[in-house]
């Protein structure tokens, strides 16, 4: 098991946008449990490496809701590490820090 941080500072629109958001995170395939831990979000995950289909997901939801993608760079595999460095992908807009992932040891 691997346990993804979001720390990123929450922000929705509305209750229903909140409870779209953790409807939609416990949906990703991987994903065990989601509790918060002081101002961040602590995702339980089955292991360290997240499948392409999940990563697209989270890397949707972070887009979607402000997180910071680079949170997602140690569970990169060289499966989905093409998919995670694409320069054309939306997502890359709100990518900070370095703009390439390198693969996990």
């Amino acid at each position: 098991m691997a346990t993804l941080i979001w720390c990123a500072p929450m922000f929705y629109g509305s209750p229903r946008d909140e409870s779209a958001f953790f409807t939609w995170l416990q949906s990703i395939p991987g994903v065990l449990s989601v509790r918060g831990c002081g101002k961040e979000l602590h995702i339980r995950l089955r292991s360290r490496g997240l499948s392409r289909p999940s990563l697209l997901e989270f890397l949707a939801l972070y887009h979607r809701y402000g997180g910071n993608i680079q949170e997602l760079v140690p569970f990169v595999t060289p499966e989905n590490l093409q998919l995670f460095n694409d320069p054309s992908a939306y997502w890359r807009s709100s990518a900070r820090g370095p703009s390439q992932a390198r693969r996990a040891s």
